[in-house]
């Protein structure tokens, strides 16, 4: 049933992806390499330096918690983990990854309307953190 639970996540990131698009100035959304078959395990946006100057990933999940959407934060770089801990290290694309990504309900069963709250939220969060949207065709 492999096939048939890819394909609901791929429905759901496709209506994320419709949905978000216009913002990419604020999240980055995930990409999929011509070459690759992306599980969309999880769909994971990035925050913009301008969101985030305005509120931390943090403060923006605890925004969406508030409106019933759960989030996780994106997975911690390897170079800040106790077994691996280099405090030399520079790793700057790893470090704003960390800081300032999350991912967003991804399992299969979600509706297009679940998924329309979500990104209405996000909306939300958005123009808290103090960002000006672009107006909605």
């Amino acid at each position: 049933r492999i096939e048939e639970h890819l394909a609901a996540r791929q429905r759901v990131r496709r209506w994320y992806d419709e949905r978000l698009r216009d913002l990419s100035e604020f999240v980055q959304l995930p990409i999929e390499e011509p070459w690759a078959r992306h599980s969309f395990w999880m769909y994971t946006i990035v925050l913009s330096d301008a969101v985030a100057a305005g509120m931390t990933r943090d403060e923006f999940m605890a925004r969406l918690d508030a409106d019933g959407i759960e989030t996780r934060p994106v997975f911690y770089p390897m170079h800040v983990l106790p077994p691996y801990l280099d405090r030399a290290a520079r790793f700057p694309v790893a470090d704003r990854a960390s800081a300032q990504g999350l991912n967003l309900p991804t399992h299969g069963r979600l509706t297009e309307d679940e998924v329309e709250y979500i990104v209405s939220r996000i909306r939300a969060a958005l123009q808290q953190a103090s960002v000006v949207l672009p107006r909605r065709a």
